[in-house]
């Protein structure tokens, strides 16, 4: 089942902080799908950049709320000079005393060295950029710090190894609580693979037929998606890209590497799965969303694909 997802998500922005770091995360929370509120937090009011260009508006450390919030600590450049400053110890403090408020505290790239300074990385796993692995663990002893990974969940905090890795810890964090459609869909339009801690890729298998310019096979893949019972056959899907149907069939394996019954499988079954690990719903009516003719239908596509029973992932 998803979790909840927060009413609202605060970045904090430190000095110098990488244009990627901030805008990846931001994009992919603020995408139509989740359209979560984010607010910008920081020790002052106008930072700067590492690239120079100015970030605001940046709401000064104070007394926010956090009740059902996230908080993200933002990295920067020279962090380790930054936090011997006036205005990092300052932060660092108030990080401290305010992080319990939040339901999760996490961060990108450097600022997991903002989190250990606070305490909130004790006895937890964590990463951060390779540069900055042992610099982590020298300031948090106790803390078991991951390398070779893009991101690490570890329930209230979370922490990614920087620049684009923050957008897979974003993707991982909205599938886990808005569902991995969306996440998926988030995926899509931004134009890049979803990819698991160790960097494995984690598009789903219909997804992953997406990566080409026809927008024609795309406005049928659409219809499948929509429609997984496809309703007038192939026949309808190649009016919907305007084709004859033999001229259709050759573009869809043209475009995808499929053809497009194998395609339509692949959406039924990761329909499927979806319903299975995120609802109880009965096989035969999960069977009947994910537009199988029948529940054997469906069991049979699992156990050729899969290996396995619909019903068993629901045990792992």
């Amino acid at each position: 089942m998803n979790l909840s997802p927060p009413v609202g998500i605060d970045l904090l922005v430190l000095p110098g902080v990488h244009l990627l770091d901030l805008a990846g995360p931001a994009q992919v929370f603020a995408h139509r799908t989740v359209n979560c509120p984010l607010r910008m937090l920081g020790p002052c009011a106008d930072v700067t950049s590492a690239q120079g260009l100015p970030i605001g508006p940046v709401e000064p450390l104070g007394d926010q709320q956090g009740t059902n919030r996230w908080l993200l600590v933002i990295g920067s450049t020279a962090i380790s000079t930054w936090l011997n400053s006036r205005d990092g110890r300052r932060t660092v403090a108030w990080l401290r005393t305010h992080a319990a408020q939040w339901a999760r505290v996490g961060s990108v790239c450097a600022g997991a060295l903002v989190l250990a300074d606070a305490g909130l990385l004790a006895g937890r796993r964590a990463t951060t950029h390779h540069s900055l692995l042992d610099d982590l663990q020298h300031r948090e002893t106790s803390a078991q710090v991951v390398d070779d990974c893009l991101f690490v969940d570890d329930g209230e905090r979370c922490t990614s190894a920087g620049l684009s890795s923050a957008i897979d810890l974003a993707l991982h964090l909205v599938g886990r609580h808005w569902g991995e459609t969306i996440a998926d869909t988030i995926a899509r339009d931004l134009v890049i693979y979803q990819r698991a801690a160790d960097g494995r890729d984690t598009t789903p298998l219909p997804s992953q037929h997406r990566h080409h310019p026809d927008q024609r096979i795309h406005a049928a893949q659409d219809h499948i998606d929509t429609d997984l019972h496809t309703t007038g056959g192939v026949n309808a899907l190649a009016a919907t890209a305007c084709l004859s149907e033999r001229q259709f069939r050759r573009r869809f394996q043209a475009a995808t590497g499929v053809s497009v019954q194998r395609y339509i499988q692949l959406a039924r079954l990761a329909c499927s799965e979806t319903l299975l690990r995120n609802t109880t719903l009965p096989i035969d009516t999960v069977a009947e969303r994910a537009g199988f003719a029948d529940a054997r239908s469906l069991q049979r596509l699992w156990q050729r694909e899969r290996g396995c029973r619909p019903s068993d992932i629901r045990a792992d």
